[in-house]
Parts: C-alpha cells; sequence; structure tokens
C-alpha cells in the first residue's frame, strides 16, 4: 500500500533513528526531527497506525517503537536517501585495495579485508569462474631431488598450486625443457599433442610421460573451473553489535556465517535487483539470519570470472552507508581490471580457505 507523505517522513525518521541508537524510538524523540514541525501527540497518532499497517513493532508495553522487516524494505526502496562515497575516500579504498592484493595475493581475500574495514562489518566474498578459466603460464619447481615437482598453473584471476610425487625422478633440465614445452602448447591452444610427442619420443612408461599426463589433467581440471571460493572477514565484528550480545543468538549467526558453503549459496541464491542486492531478515530464508541483512554486488574481473562482496550485519544497518561504499568499491576495483585484479604470480602454497 502506498503509504501518506507524513507517515513516510515519520517512518524514515525512526528506521534512521534505530540505526543510530539501536533503541526504541518514542514520539518525544522525533518532536525535533522534522523540518515542517509535526506535535508529539500528531505522532504518537501515526505510530500507532504505522504500528497497525505492521511497520512498527513495540517490543515493551511503555517502550517506544522499533522498525519491522516491513519497514526496512520500505526504507531501502523508497526513503533512503542515496549517499555518495567522496573522492578522497574511493581513493583511499583504491590504494588500500592494491596494497592488500600485494600484501595477500588474493581478490577475494583482499576484498573482503578492505570492506569489512571501510564498513567495520562482516564482509563475504566469492569468486565464482561462469565461464572456465584459461591457464596462461605453468611452472615446475623441484621440491626434493625430482621425485616431487610443485606445478604452479597462472590462470587470468589466480594461481593454482598442486604436488606431484613421482615414482621415478625427472632431472630438473628436463623438467624445464617440459615445462618451455607446456607453455608453447597454451600459447599456441595445442595442448592435445603434446602427450603424443612425449610419448613418441620418451616413451609412455617414463617418468616424464607420467608426469605430462598428470600436469595436462590438472590444466584440464583448472580450465574447467570448480566450485566457488569464499571467503569471510570480520566475523567477530557481529559481536559488537546490541542485537548479539545475547550469546545464543550470536553464536546461532556465527555458526551459519563460518559455513563457507552456506554463505556461497546464499550469495548465489538470488541475482535479481539492481546493482546493489538487499536482502533483509526472513527474505534470507534462514532461521539464524533472521535478525540480519545481507547487502552485496558483483563485480566483473575478466570475461569468465565473477566476483561477488557483501555485508553481513544487523537488520539495522546504515544500509545508505553501506550501498555507497559497495558501489565505490566496485568503481575501485574496475580502475585496477588489468592488474589488480589477477592474482600475483606466486609460488606458495594453495590457499586451502577455498575448501
Amino acid at each position: 500500500m502506498e503509504l501518506p507523505e507524513r507517515k513516510k517522513r515519520i517512518l524514515k525518521a525512526i528506521v534512521e533513528s534505530y540505526i543510530d541508537t539501536a533503541e526504541p524510538v518514542g514520539s518525544k524523540t522525533l518532536v525535533n526531527s522534522f523540518d515542517t514541525p509535526i506535535s508529539s501527540a500528531t505522532i504518537r497518532n501515526e505510530m500507532s497506525e504505522l504500528e497497525e499497517l505492521g511497520f512498527l513493532e513495540k517490543p515493551h508495553v511503555s517502550a517506544g517503537r522499533i522498525p519491522s522487516y516491513s519497514a526496512y524494505r520500505l526504507y531501502v526502496n523508497e526513503l533512503m536517501e542515496r549517499h555518495r562515497v567522496a573522492t578522497d575516500e574511493l581513493e583511499a579504498m583504491r590504494l588500500m585495495m592494491q596494497a592488500k592484493m600485494r600484501e595477500i595475493d588474493n581478490i577475494v581475500v583482499s576484498a573482503s579485508k578492505v570492506l569489512s574495514e571501510m564498513t567495520q562489518h562482516t564482509t563475504v566474498s566469492m569468486i565464482s569462474h561462469t565461464g572456465g578459466r584459461r591457464v596462461k603460464k605453468c611452472e615446475l619447481i623441484d621440491v626434493d631431488g625430482g621425485f616431487t615437482y610443485a606445478v604452479v598453473l597462472v590462470t587470468d584471476s589466480e594461481v593454482q598450486n598442486k604436488m606431484l610425487r613421482l615414482s621415478q625422478p625427472v632431472e630438473p633440465a628436463t623438467a624445464a625443457v617440459l615445462s618451455t614445452a607446456i607453455n608453447l602448447a597454451l600459447s599456441e591452444r595445442r595442448l592435445e599433442y603434446l602427450l603424443p610427442s612425449v610419448q613418441q619420443s620418451m616413451g609412455g612408461s617414463s617418468a616424464v610421460y607420467q608426469m605430462t599426463s598428470d600436469i595436462l589433467d590438472f590444466i584440464r581440471t583448472t580450465e574447467a573451473g570448480g566450485k566457488p571460493e569464499v571467503y569471510i572477514d570480520g566475523a567477530a565484528r557481529l559481536l559488537d553489535n546490541r542485537e548479539y550480545q545475547d550469546a545464543h543468538r550470536a553464536r546461532e549467526l556465527l555458526d551459519y556465517v563460518s559455513d563457507r558453503s552456506r554463505v556461497g549459496e546464499l550469495l548465489e541464491r538470488d541475482e535479481s535487483g539492481g546493482l546493489v542486492k538487499i536482502r533483509i531478515g526472513p527474505e534470507l530464508q534462514d532461521p539464524s539470519m533472521r535478525d540480519a541483512s545481507l547487502v552485496f554486488t558483483s563485480y566483473e574481473i575478466d570475461q569468465n570470472t565473477r566476483g561477488i562482496v557483501g555485508i553481513i550485519a544487523p537488520a539495522r544497518m546504515d544500509y545508505a552507508d553501506v550501498c555507497a561504499k559497495l558501489i565505490a568499491f566496485t568503481q575501485a576495483v574496475g580502475g585496477m581490471t588489468g592488474q589488480g585484479l589477477k592474482r600475483l604470480k606466486d609460488t606458495g602454497e594453495s590457499d586451502e580457505r577455498r575448501n
């Protein structure tokens, strides 16, 4: 239903007061909130009607009112003023993102850490590979005298590592030649000819043939894509909110947030809406999230790779501020395309947090 303008003004003031204070809002609190004065008695009457309409709730007999989930939904759809992040703050976000990329070398982790610091909320971030990844380079690193090699694959957006343990040693010089041949085949997209060539020159039972076969399997698996990578940062920030001072409620939400597979499903479940998506309380369809909201957006890393980043916070979060910072984040990321969004070349261990 369409609310009269005065009711909208009062509801907007109640939502924003509750976001700021986490305290039920009474009519006296609102008297000085409007450019055009509204009497305390009129505000009380309007609040009573808003309660009857399901937009306000009264937690205690003598307390003021708090917004319902319907109020938050109306607020973000119609009443919320659109904030913009200042240019200097946008630049600070871009520089922080670049610094985190150099420090962590992982876009999904960097995105979570930067936004958690900028918003002081729990952040979730995910990368999904929509059309497969293309391997651009392969490196072979001798670990223990030729019996074990670390295979490092560099794609458009990440580095994939795998340890190969061989039954027979492969000399480093031979591995270097094989690495050159693999990279040439990758650049020419002629991998299918590599294994027959190795079989003809080295034999099908040789260690080099075994190694080549395993590497090609790893490349095919990597290019076919896999499970989305999910990372969560700042989960403990939930405890800073009054809603989660209750140990049971806090534990319930923290258990949910710590489950990366469930969070990933939540981010992928509904891509409808505009640039920034907002899901409030019951819209998240899970009892553990009944008092929380999720605000998230997506961004392109390359033609085959999409990132999703979002904020999980109490339903009374400052939606305008969070939305503005998410939009600013996508702008900052867009300015880094082609340099910052690709994981830097690294030969460290695989990031086990993807599992």
